[in-house]
């Protein structure tokens, strides 16, 4: 829950954004990271528990599990570098009265980590809290957002939060996201920067005003002080109060501060008298703070959280990004856990909760990253120092990889050759494979209409012949369940919607399923293709302008 009402006052501050559009241009395009992807830390246990509260989809074998499977699908489809960090051995023992388990200890946590490593996705364990620990991680630039619906990240001094997406979560219902026609939108994300909340005359928080709110009005530690209130608390936080208190607190020893706290309750309790900075809503003559207010131990809870940080040490350093998604063990992991795991039905069911997807964008960024480093050693030999790469690196006639089928061995499943074996070994005479390796990849068959869902940001429909992921997914099935499961367009999207879903609602479909060979079409962004595949772009865009003018001539030959 994180700090009582803090969300209410910072929603002023709040950005709506197409998801998709929000890490394309600020991970793929912009390239901060240097890894062409977004770097997005994330809390489990707040993950953990929007499948727990999800309800009406606890039907079938191990639905938590489930839910879990679908949030990390739906991240795994954009260029997205996840961060998922547990919490540590150090947490507080309680939040709001109740006792805290031990850390590690949770019965989702060893399966979690196994989806996890299946995807090819980095998760660390905090030395504390969780969101404290992503908070200094956002604070050193170790990664670009949180995802998170508690504001206490803000109070522990996290720069960029992003409210977890799903229209069904209750912090969501109050101030849903909107799309650019303002309707609400399971598409869109709210984006909180904490310059802007200190920035937005509506809100004017700081961090240390933030401190001074929880303090004041409760939060997961303790419930507050006695009579204040959600309205004086603010007043107060924007004050300046929480800013003179931090800076003191930080600077402290022990004599000289609790000197310090008598004349700062002096101020705070003269300014409630008075309400002499006019951000009270009135002058409170009959309210004060309490006498030792405030509770040191509860000051250094939000000041000094226990993370790697303040415990010496580096916290895992910056973000690995050095695993893809491995198909087969993804597939084994459902064949174990769900009633589904059946060859035909897991082979089905990827394709329509668009794992495939999630393996070409791996395929395309891994591709750009190749080029990255090529340009930079191009770059490096011509004596030039600017080396941090966005957009487009080079022009379209350059010599460039080979989008051909080649890259999806390269790619994926690439640390366990095992596999690969077995997944290409009725293909065959390696004359053969290497022939049908140099099939391109993908190919560009239409120009989306640019859609409000995406804020309009530009997109191609291409189209990926997908026997390769089929096959590495057939290697990682063993065949313990038997082939009575029968998936129908109802059942395929059963549980994907809400909160079980991160990129947006789906409607469920009652089209005949695809048979899994057929050709796979996904929209992708447009900004992806022009930096990976500059040319075939410029080729295709070609071809739609020599239609046009064609279509245009015979039209004033009339």
């Amino acid at each position: 829950m994180g700090v009582k009402d803090l969300w209410e006052y910072l929603q002023p501050a709040g950005q709506s954004r197409a998801f998709k559009n929000l890490v394309v241009s600020e991970g793929f395009e912009s390239n901060v990271s240097r890894r062409r992807g977004y770097r997005l830390g994330i809390d489990c246990s707040l993950w953990y528990q929007q499948v727990a509260r999800a309800g009406g989809n606890d039907k079938g074998e191990n639905p938590l599990l489930r839910g879990l499977f679908f949030k990390i699908i739906a991240l795994a489809q954009l260029p997205i570098i996840p961060l998922f960090v547990f919490d540590g051995r150090n947490r507080p023992k309680e939040k709001r009265g109740r006792h805290m388990g031990k850390s590690g200890s949770h019965p989702l946590n060893k399966k979690m980590r196994e989806f996890l490593e299946a995807f090819g996705m980095e998760w660390r364990m905090a030395h504390g809290e969780a969101e404290a620990e992503l908070a200094v991680l956002n604070q050193t630039g170790v990664i670009d957002a949180i995802l998170s619906d508690d504001a206490d990240t803000f109070v522990f001094g996290a720069k960029v939060v992003i409210r977890n997406l799903g229209s069904e979560l209750s912090g969501n219902k109050s101030n849903p996201a909107l799309d650019l026609n303002q309707n609400k939108s399971s598409y869109h994300c709210m984006i909180y920067r904490a310059d802007e909340i200190e920035r937005n005359p509506r809100v004017r928080l700081t961090r240390g005003g933030m401190i001074l709110f929880a303090l004041l009005n409760g939060g997961d530690y303790d419930k507050g002080a006695l009579g204040i209130g959600k309205v004086s608390a603010r007043g107060l936080a924007r004050c300046g109060f929480g800013d003179t208190l931090l800076e003191a607190y930080n600077n402290r020893n022990e004599e000289s501060f609790h000197h310090f706290l008598r004349g700062w309750r002096e101020d705070v309790n003269q300014e409630l008298r008075t309400n002499s900075r006019g951000l009270l809503q009135s002058a409170r003559p009959g309210m004060q703070l309490p006498p030792n207010f405030p509770d040191i131990e509860l000051l250094e809870l939000y000041t000094n959280p226990a993370t790697s940080q303040s415990a010496g040490t580096t916290g895992g350093g910056q973000l690995k990004d050095n695993k893809q998604i491995n198909l087969a063990k993804i597939a084994s992991l459902c064949e174990e856990l769900f009633e589904w795991g059946t060859r035909s039905a897991i082979v089905k069911r990827f394709r329509s909760l668009k794992l495939w997807d999630a393996a070409i964008i791996t395929i395309l960024r891994q591709v750009a990253l190749e080029e990255d480093r090529k340009e930079v050693d191009r770059r490096i030999a011509a004596g030039s120092q600017d080396i941090h790469l966005r957009g487009v690196v080079r022009p379209p006639g350059q010599d460039s990889v080979p989008l051909d089928a080649s890259l999806i061995r390269k790619y994926l499943d690439k640390n366990t050759e095992d596999h690969l074996a077995q997944a290409f070994v009725n293909r065959g005479p390696q004359s053969q494979v290497a022939e049908e390796d140099r099939i391109p990849l993908l190919k560009i068959v239409k120009k989306e209409k640019e859609h409000v869902k995406t804020d309009f940001m530009p997109e191609y429909k291409i189209e990926v012949d997908p026997e390769d992921f089929v096959q590495l997914t057939l290697s990682g099935i063993k065949g313990r369940r038997p082939e009575s499961f029968v998936i129908t367009g109802d059942e395929t999207d059963e549980s994907e919607d809400g909160e079980a879903q991160t990129t947006g609602n789906r409607k469920k479909s009652k089209k005949k399923q695809p048979d899994p060979l057929d050709p796979y079409s996904m929209n992708c962004p447009a900004s992806i293709l022009v930096i990976v595949d500059p040319k075939s772009v410029q080729l295709f865009e070609q071809g739609i302008n020599d239609k046009e003018r064609k279509k245009e001539d015979a039209e004033n030959a009339k």
